[in-house]
């Protein structure tokens, strides 16, 4: 992975889109105003992104909090604090707790996930990793969720991982509110991350 990355943006933002976009998603689940200012410059492809992303913020398309999961999974293998970020503020509003989103960044077995998100997780390490869903994880996600899930799962990793290559590439800067990555356990050896049961690895 490069880590050779723009640290100021590649292409401007609009800013007559920034702030219509500003205003456009004050109270949103996300708020991708550098994004969408950024996008502004080629309005094909602004629109279709806009167009997929709605498609699987329809909560008919996954559960919510599994979809969230799944993101911030994608924005941590992919390095894109941008693309983390806004999904900690949408994370929080579907119910994850700061824990959960922070479990996202670290070795699966660090956590007690629930065996579909397990089977989620690793199927977004597959695709990073091989760009392929391995056997046992196909196995998994096809019990748990069924083939129309498994489909979805996999469709929205290969859409924020395209995203996230956009926003990494174009050097989009978060806003100045907007989260980054959380801070990394203090003694790695001691420090747990939530497991169920104990009030914070699951949402309330």
């Amino acid at each position: 992975m490069t880590t050779d990355r723009p640290t100021s943006p590649r292409v401007q933002p609009v800013e007559k889109v920034a702030i219509r976009a500003r205003e456009n998603t004050e109270g949103g689940l996300v708020r991708p105003v550098n994004l969408s200012a950024t996008l502004a410059h080629n309005r094909r492809i602004s629109k279709a992104i806009t167009a997929m992303s709605e498609v699987f913020f329809d909560e008919t398309t996954l559960d919510p909090r599994l979809r969230e999961i799944i993101i911030l999974r994608t924005g941590w293998v992919t390095q894109s604090v941008y693309e983390f970020g806004q999904h900690v503020l949408a994370a929080r509003k579907v119910g994850l707790s700061d824990g959960v989103i922070t479990a996202t960044t670290r070795p699966l077995d660090q956590t007690d996930w629930e065996p579909l998100e397990l089977a989620a997780l690793r199927m977004v390490d597959d695709l990073h990793g091989a760009d392929c869903v391995s056997p046992r994880v196909w196995e998994d996600l096809d019990r748990l969720a069924g083939q129309e899930d498994a489909i979805a799962m996999i469709a929205l990793v290969g859409f924020y991982r395209m995203v996230a290559g956009l926003l990494n590439s174009l050097g989009v800067q978060p806003e100045d509110d907007l989260p980054r990555w959380p801070a990394p356990p203090t003694h790695p050896a001691t420090d747990q991350l939530p497991r169920q049961g104990d009030g914070n690895a699951r949402s309330t």
